[in-house]
Formats: C-alpha cells, sequence, structure tokens
C-alpha cells in the first residue's frame, strides 16, 4: 500500500532536517537562504523522516516563485507530484501566479504539472 503524502510548508522545528536533504539532492538549491521550503511529506509518519520530495519558493501575496524542486535521484514523479500538490495549497491563499524560470530538466516537469511558457524562458501557472 502505497503512504498518502500532503504537502505543506516546513515547520521551523524541521528546517535543519530540509536544508540537510536538500544538500543531497541539490547542493546549489539547499544553499539559498532567501527560499520558503515546502515539502511532500507522509503525515503518519516520524518528524525525523525525510520529505519525499521539497519545493523552494520565493513567495509573494501574488505572484509566487517557485525557485526549485529537489527530489532523490531518479524520483521525476514525485517532482511532479510535489509540484501539483503545491499548486492546490497555493489555491487557497490569496496568490494568482505561480511562476518559474526553469532548467530544461524541471521544465518538462513544469509542463507535465500544467504550466505554460510565458516568454523570456518562464513558466507560468494561473492559479
Amino acid at each position: 500500500m502505497t503512504a498518502l503524502l500532503l504537502v505543506r510548508r516546513v515547520p521551523p522545528a524541521r528546517l535543519e532536517l530540509t536544508r540537510t536533504t536538500a544538500r543531497q539532492w541539490d547542493a546549489a538549491l539547499a544553499g539559498d537562504a532567501t527560499v520558503q521550503w515546502w515539502e511532500l511529506v507522509d503525515p503518519a509518519a516520524d518528524d525525523a523522516a525525510p520529505p519525499a520530495a521539497l519545493a523552494a519558493l520565493r513567495p509573494d501575496p501574488v505572484t509566487v516563485r517557485l525557485a526549485g524542486v529537489a527530489t532523490p535521484p531518479g524520483q521525476r514523479d514525485r517532482a511532479v507530484q510535489v509540484v501539483v500538490a503545491l499548486i492546490d495549497a497555493l489555491r487557497a491563499t490569496s496568490a494568482l501566479t505561480l511562476e518559474a524560470l526553469p532548467s530544461a530538466e524541471l521544465s518538462t516537469i513544469l509542463r507535465d504539472a500544467g504550466f505554460l511558457p510565458a516568454g523570456d524562458g518562464r513558466a507560468v501557472l494561473e492559479l
């Protein structure tokens, strides 16, 4: 049986675990102290359990910017899953748009999650 996973903003008590996990998956993203972390987790798991996937945001009341996604190697499905769950969570906020300036790899993940090209290399999704 597959565990139910949910996305949530990383609680302060889990930030160190998040950064440690992110360093293993994407060292450049993990070193960015300006992002807000969101995690895809099993809500029934122990608090010391690492997330299944991570998303890094630069929040704004209207346009949220996706700085990147971090997953274990070979877990592209988890990357799509965390982005789709993040979209659903952001729809409950004042944000109107989620945008990214994706790498080639992230671009295909965002396309699978419903993003559209918006020029200047950006990908955008209206919430």
